[in-house]
Formats: C-alpha cells, structure tokens, sequence
C-alpha cells in the first residue's frame, strides 16, 4: 500500500482539482522546488496511484447519448473474458470498462452520437458472445457526478455535473483538440499545436473558448484506490418515491458522504441509481448499507451490490465520438 505524506496529498488536490496545472504552479503552491514535484508526479504515475489524466466532457453538448450495459457471463473458458474485454476495448464506441464479482461480470459504458444506431452494437456483441451471457441490462444515463477529491480529506473544490448549456458549433480543429485532450489532459500547449497546426496561442484560445462554453467542464486525475488500501463497490439503488425532492436528498447524501465516488442516475431503467462506493472492507460496507437503509428505507431500497475487480479500460470518451 502506497504511503503518502502531506506534499503528495496536496499534489493529488490540485491534480484533482485542475490535472492541467503546470508542475511550476504546483511547486509555488506547495512550496517545493518544481523538479520535486516533477519527480513525485512521476513515482504516484509509476507506483500505480495516478492512472490517467482526464479531461471531463460535457456529453450534452457534443450531443452524445450515454449508456450503461452491465452483462451476466456464463460458461466460460479459458481465455473467453479476456477477449470478450479486448472486443470492448476495441470497439469505437466503448467507454469505461470493468470486471466484477456479484451477479455482474462485466460493465462498461457506450458513449455514442445520437443518431447511432445502438441496437446494431449490442446486436454484434450478441452474436459474437451471445453464448456466454445468460443476463444483460442497458440503461439510459440520464445525470451524473463525480466526488474523487473527499477521499484524501479534501473539501468539495469543484462539483461537476451535466446540466443544460446553449449549444455552440464546434469545427474539425476543435474536435482534434478534445481528442487530444480526452486522451492525455496533461499534453502541453506546444504538442498540440503541433499536431493541430496552429500556434500554442491560438490553442490557448481554441481551449478557453471551449470551456467558456461548458464543452470543457474540468481537468481531474483518475486515482486506484487499491495502492491506497481502498475496495471500490457498485450499489444499484430502485426508488420506491419519485419526485425532484427525492432525488436532491439521495443526491445530496451522496454528495456529502466521504465514501461515495461517484452516481449515475438512470432514465426509466431496471434501477435508478448506481454508485460507487469506496471501503477499506466489508464491514465498512455493512456499515453503509445499514447508515443507507436508516435513513433511506422509505423512498428507496438497495437492490444489488457488487465488488469491481478491476478497471480494464478508464473513463475517456471513445475514439468515435470525435471523428
């Protein structure tokens, strides 16, 4: 289990906050010569704690349509998982994939322009596995939020969610400037200059107008938890009352819980929520579900809960949303 001492928390804060910031801002910061900060970024990266710099993307207005597929495998061989993850890895329109142990073997999230034809997705991953998946549910994603910076003890700096914005025009410059960015948030200006062709000003400029315009909604790190000792849980969650109130009081709870990561909440699905839950053991989870219940065993009920395994492919947008 890595061991972080007070410098490499605040790194990962303002990486949390901002995973854009320039290692010079970080060291004034912090106090610490930059070539300190360089090399501490570089261990948390190489010890497995840092495992990608994400940009975060608002879907709405590049007018995509999020999906989340949990699948049930049954009979399996050797081998038969891993390249059913590699079909996923491969396919343009895939998103976040992991494996877990619970009912759900797999989930993974389809991220895609709304006038993709869904159905012939999941009907070609049918008839290459069909085989081995005995269940499988999709679930229109309908809101979303991320709480990665309370589990070092850090305050809410930044609350992102994906709220309604005008929408505005993006050209093929500014699409190859999202790829980029989607792909590693930390490349400089100077790189992507070069591969967009134009000057790291007008970068600069291409980039502050896309955030001006909610395109960009936040630069933030994603963090494994394990190096730091942590279990990460899925929890599926099926309202019993409905209404605005009912859902900013779950939201809310969420929110301010220090072991809740993330929630996605579901249009007309099979459940309504599904969140992220990080414990360091199964008491802890006991614990929660117990808190959960107490407090929420009128207007809603537990329906699953699982362990993720393993992320085999972090949250970016997938490749074809940007062609």
């Amino acid at each position: 289990m890595i061991k972080l001492d007070s410098h490499d928390k605040k790194i990962l804060e303002i990486l949390l906050s901002n995973s854009r910031e320039q290692v010079s801002s970080i060291g004034k910061k912090i106090r610490l010569r930059r070539e300190n900060v360089n090399y501490k970024i570089s261990r948390l990266i190489k010890q497995g704690l840092i495992k990608e710099f994400n940009t975060v993307l608002n879907e709405k207005q590049l007018g995509l349509v999020h999906y989340t597929v949990f699948l049930e495998l049954v009979n399996l061989q050797n081998g038969t998982e891993r390249e059913i993850l590699d079909y996923l890895k491969k396919n343009g329109n895939m998103s976040w994939i992991g494996t877990s142990a619970g009912k759900w073997s797999l989930t993974f999230d389809i991220v895609v322009l709304e006038k993709t034809d869904l159905d012939s997705i999941i009907s070609d991953l049918l008839t290459k596995f069909g085989n081995y998946i005995d269940d499988y549910v999709i679930l229109k994603l309908q809101d979303s939020n991320y709480f990665g910076f309370k589990f070092l003890g850090i305050k809410n700096n930044q609350n992102i969610r994906y709220e309604k914005y005008k929408k505005v025009k993006l050209d093929e410059t500014d699409f190859k400037i999202l790829s980029l960015l989607n792909t590693n948030s930390r490349i400089s200006l100077v790189d992507l200059s070069e591969k967009v062709r134009l000057t790291p000003n007008g970068v600069a400029n291409r980039i502050k107008n896309l955030e001006k315009n909610n395109v960009i909604m936040n630069y933030t790190i994603s963090l494994e938890w394990k190096e730091l000792g942590y279990e990460w849980y899925g929890l599926q969650l099926k309202l019993i009352k409905f209404g605005k109130e009912i859902d900013k009081k779950i939201t809310d709870y969420f929110l301010n819980h220090k072991k809740v990561e993330f929630y996605y909440r579901y249009f007309g699905g099979t459940w309504d929520y599904d969140f992220g839950l990080i414990v360091k053991n199964s008491i802890e989870l006991r614990e929660f579900i117990n808190e959960f219940r107490k407090n929420f065993s009128d207007i809603a009920k537990i329906s699953d809960v699982f362990i993720v395994l393993d992320e085999a492919s972090g949250y970016k947008l997938p490749n074809d949303v940007f062609v």
